[in-house]
């Protein structure tokens, strides 16, 4: 994949920004939640 692939996945991408960032969102804190839920 060159630059201008990822350039242009990024600009088609774009328009759902919130929802990706929701989605890490969600995923960062289960993975964080989980670990917490480990050691403690």
């Amino acid at each position: 994949m060159t630059r201008d692939d990822l350039i242009r996945e990024y600009r088609t991408h774009s328009g759902s920004w919130p929802a990706l960032v929701g989605v890490y969102a969600v995923i960062v804190g289960a993975m964080a939640l989980s670990g917490y839920m480990m050691v403690g």
